[in-house]
């Protein structure tokens, strides 16, 4: 008995101490970091202003330390659109659209300062896991059956409640302060959902790489959009959206659609749009120019559609592909005119996103160069 006193009591102490190592040497919330400055250079806008609205891509570029606390993320994506309104891009009718994965790099928030201060992406998770390590186990034994990468799962899904809840309060203010609609990038959750309060919620199940839309007044539209076609890099750990899913929103500019990613590229999560879509957001994570510039490859995921020229493949590039079988011909093919594909750029323990941008002005799709050291902001006037 005695023996078994001393150990609970033992036990005790290892998680206090194990609870105040965790909290030591946890960074503060900055304000605004130097690299999330915008110049002229980093503006780029299309059309003139004929009062029916825009969207507006913002490209941040991103550094581990900028997920530190949610104060230091909203702050630098604030800094963007303090940036636009300078300009006059943001009025009662601008769709805003963030990159995809915006949201879920969350999981590494409230951390160490050495976790930001990680080159490698291993390292710096395997740090984030050892600080969460009881709230990992819980995860990673709950996963569901069908989850192969139960690792990456149970990563994403330790934190989920805190993301869920950051993500929310960000984009929630962000379009409340500014009286935007913004499309919310991605972030991925276990069982997404809209509570009766409007908040995000989640539950226990299922990862989905999920899209949420914010209205002007910062309230939480209906549906959240959950990827359909993830693709390899994700199935082991998220799971496929409804093919039904209706991801059409209506706007103060007109009707939005948004597809995550690799959706723009089939036929099938175009088909619930229906009719009379105005404009349509694509958020995606991106490619170095490395692969960009490489031979294509060939769907990834899934079966390629049926109106697909397979032997493209090896011929054309990974770039020339997103341009022939994404966004751009499939939105006009159903009589969307106006679109933006924002890609995710920066550096996030080495890996490097080169975050480009597909702009659609009717039957013009335009492909904006890589960035990687500076954010960018992108303009389209709908007409």
């Amino acid at each position: 008995m005695k023996f078994l006193v001393k150990l609970v009591g033992i036990s005790m102490i290892l998680v206090a101490i194990y609870n105040v190592w965790v909290v030591i040497d946890v960074p503060p919330a900055y304000k605004v970091l130097a690299n999330s400055t915008v110049d002229s250079n980093s503006i780029v806008t299309a059309g003139v202003d004929s009062g029916k609205g825009n969207l507006l891509g913002i490209q941040p570029v991103l550094q581990p330390i900028h997920y530190a606390n949610k104060v230091t993320l909203r702050e630098n994506l604030r800094s963007y659109l303090k940036a636009a309104k300078l300009r006059g891009y943001l009025n009662p009718k601008t769709v805003v659209v963030f990159p995809e994965y915006i949201g879920s790099w969350l999981v590494a928030m409230e951390q160490k300062s050495s976790v930001y201060e990680k080159a490698d992406l291993t390292d710096a998770m395997t740090a984030v896991i050892t600080a969460n390590l009881f709230k990992f186990a819980v995860a990673y034994f709950s996963s569901p059956d069908d989850v192969t990468e139960k690792d990456k799962y149970a990563a994403f899904a330790m934190k989920a409640k805190q993301i869920a809840d950051a993500y929310n309060e960000i984009f929630s203010e962000l379009a409340s302060e500014f009286k935007v609609t913004i499309v919310a990038g991605s972030v991925v959750l276990p069982e997404p959902s809209i509570n009766e309060m409007g908040k995000l919620k989640i539950s226990r199940g299922k990862l989905y790489n999920t899209s949420a839309v914010y209205s002007p007044e910062g309230k939480l539209q209906s549906p959240l959009v959950k990827k359909i076609f993830p693709i390899n890099d994700e199935a082991g750990f998220t799971a496929s959206g409804d093919p039904t899913q209706v991801p059409v929103f209506n706007t103060p500019s007109g009707k939005l659609a948004v597809l995550v990613c690799a959706d723009s590229w089939y036929p099938t999560a175009y088909a619930k749009l229906g009719t009379d879509i105005k404009m349509i957001a694509v958020p995606s994570l991106g490619a170095v120019d490395s692969v960009w510039n490489a031979p294509w490859n060939g769907y990834n995921g899934f079966k390629a559609p049926d109106d697909v020229d397979t032997t493209d493949y090896k011929k054309i590039t990974e770039g020339e592909a997103w341009q022939k079988y994404s966004m751009g011909p499939r939105a006009n093919n159903v009589d969307i005119p106006f679109g933006l594909n924002v890609f995710f750029t920066g550096n996030m323990w080495g890996k490097k996103a080169e975050g480009r941008v597909l702009v659609l002005d009717k039957n013009d799709l335009s492909v904006l160069p890589a960035t990687t050291n500076s954010g960018r902001i992108v303009n389209l006037w709908l007409h």
